[in-house]
């Protein structure tokens, strides 16, 4: 497979891949093997920037839209998200 980069994109990614203790090959491979196993991409793609959605849990937050738990509550809460 021939992959075409931005070499400073590369050099980077080299460098996370080396900080895991792989090379930048097998985190490729790692990539891929979990695109499989999820049958899409192991991330979710999105075109909203992360300030955006911290924005705007802050302010929920100042409007006083936010849910109280007691840690046993947040936990079966954290629990059931999945379901």
């Amino acid at each position: 497979m021939t992959i075409r980069m931005d070499l400073n994109r590369k050099y980077a990614a080299e460098k996370v891949a080396n900080n895991l203790g792989i090379d930048l090959t097998a985190a490729v491979n790692l990539f891929i093997s979990q695109m499989i196993k999820e049958n899409g991409l192991p991330f979710k793609p999105t075109n909203e920037p992360l300030e955006s959605g911290l924005q705007r849990a802050l302010e929920d937050v100042k409007n006083g839209d936010t849910t109280k738990y007691t840690l046993d509550e947040f936990i079966e809460h954290v629990k059931n998200l999945g379901e």
